[in-house]
């Protein structure tokens, strides 16, 4: 039988709507629930890393489908940055991941977009950072979309009926 963190975290990260959630969000809502009383972010994310239920993935920069430059920058942009965790069930599944990276994108884009309609208008600053925010935004989505694009002519089995089957009973010792 699993710890109960790591058995709340493998439900958690079952009934998100995303396959890669961050790890603070993880920790946060397990603190909410009251299950961190002893375990601080640094602690939580070494039973993660050292479960097999689970994947950490360091941060988009850290993905391999984008080129070098592209993550340089997102890495000099602070996209994403720090973990990412998803039930390693889904790694067979690049193709899940991606279209769950574009989601997280399409998400990020929308709070920019909202960002810029409300803007000052006398600040010159903040206008400038939006705007590469956004072209940044685009060029990932460009890339990822490449690369799912490579994924889906594979023959990859149908992913989207796993992830619609599984269940937090599908994990082994989970609860």
């Amino acid at each position: 039988m699993k710890d109960p963190i790591t058995a709340r975290t493998a439900q958690l990260l079952m009934q998100s709507s995303h396959i890669l959630v961050p790890l603070e969000d993880l920790y946060n809502t397990l603190e909410d629930e009251g299950l961190m009383a002893w375990i601080d972010p640094e602690m939580f994310e070494y039973l993660v890393a050292t479960d097999e239920t689970f994947c950490i993935i360091e941060g988009l920069e850290a993905l391999e489908t984008l080129t070098p430059l592209l993550r340089a920058e997102l890495q000099m942009q602070g996209f994403w940055s720090g973990p990412l965790v998803m039930l390693r069930l889904w790694t067979a599944f690049p193709s899940l991941v991606l279209e769950d990276l574009l989601s997280h994108l399409q998400e990020m884009s929308d709070a920019l977009e909202s960002a810029w309609q409300t803007r000052s208008p006398d600040d010159p600053f903040t206008e400038t950072e939006l705007l590469n925010m956004l072209m940044m935004s685009d060029m990932v989505a460009r890339e990822i979309s490449g690369a799912l694009h490579v994924y889906t002519e594979s023959e990859e089995p149908d992913a989207q009926d796993l992830r619609a089957g599984h269940t937090t009973a599908d994990l082994p010792d989970t609860l």
